[in-house]
């Protein structure tokens, strides 16, 4: 089990110490989904999270103290490295709701942003780290995961709960706080651009499927899986990130039974690429597993003992 706390403030330009409950208790609501979509976004079914709240109050702000309580679940808790679980406060670090980590989290990333376009992504010496280079030049280093959470609608649903308080009566800004220490903070016009700074694949028509493609290729598994009954897992295809499916393969019930799939496991398979064209104009592929013809495992780490 591990724990974190962390403090949020709705800042105002008047001396108040109340906000409307119709705008407060969705928002903390948000917060607790926020905290359970990140948490299954990086850590899937490996652990579960429970947000509390506690309140006080300072001068012009309704400030509230969250704690966030993880638990590893017991079934996987033999085959779990201390390393394959993000912990409560290493969430709040993907988020950037607390600092810590070597490059922004989700709401730095969102801020800096302003809903520009990306240009590259690039990776660093650091695993958990990438430059981003928007459009017009700038680069910035951000947390892998923030980048993967930004892909998130229900993260994006979410994040939306959190800044929806923003414009209503008496309250300007929010501010992440950590030992009383701002961190983070957003205007309303700041929450908007953040919002549009989420990358959401837009729903498309299809106009026109091509015909499919038979490939072998070698793919590494993208992030550890533990769900049988998951029909598509992501995977690197070269150096690019795919969703595949895998619903007529025993990869899911083979992996389970050694304990799991690890980052990095790599399979030789036969993979049908279907390319669509969309109404939009833009080439969809799907993918989707035939056969698998080999399979390596990456090195596994010795288990540590785990006790509640």
């Amino acid at each position: 089990m591990s724990r974190q706390m962390f403090q949020v403030a709705y800042d105002g330009d008047t001396d108040t110490h109340s906000m409307d409950v119709q705008e407060l208790a969705p928002a903390l609501m948000a917060f607790g989904r926020l905290v359970r979509e990140a948490n299954a976004a990086l850590n899937g079914k490996r652990a579960t999270v429970k947000v509390l709240v506690q309140s006080d109050f300072e001068h012009k702000c309704f400030n509230i103290n969250f704690e966030v309580i993880q638990t590893i679940l017991d079934a996987i808790a033999g085959f779990l490295s201390s390393e394959e679980v993000k912990s409560a406060r290493q969430i709040l670090v993907d988020l950037g709701i607390i600092g810590g980590g070597g490059g922004l989290g989700l709401f730095g990333y969102l801020k800096l942003r302003r809903g520009r376009t990306v240009r590259e992504i690039r990776d660093t010496d650091q695993k958990s780290i990438v430059i981003v280079q928007l459009g017009d030049g700038n680069t910035a280093h951000v947390s892998r995961d923030a980048i993967e959470l930004s892909r998130s609608p229900r993260v994006r649903s979410a994040v939306e709960g959190v800044l929806a308080p923003l414009g209503t009566e008496g309250v300007k800004r929010i501010s992440f706080r950590e030992n009383d220490k701002e961190l983070e903070a957003a205007d309303e016009q700041q929450a908007k651009d953040m919002l549009s700074s989420f990358d959401l694949a837009p729903a498309q028509e299809i106009e026109e499927q091509g015909e499919p493609d038979v490939v072998t290729a070698w793919l590494r598994v993208y992030s550890p899986v533990y769900d049988e009954k998951a029909d598509k897992w992501r995977f690197w295809y070269g150096d690019h990130p795919i969703y595949a499916d895998i619903s007529e393969t025993s990869i899911a019930r083979d992996a389970i039974g050694r304990g799991g799939a690890l980052i990095n496991d790599l399979y030789k398979v036969k993979m049908q690429i279907t390319q669509h064209l969309t109404k939009g104009g833009t080439v969809r592929p799907d993918f989707k597993i035939l056969q698998v013809i080999d399979f390596k495992e990456a090195p596994r780490q010795n288990a540590l003992p785990f006790t509640l």
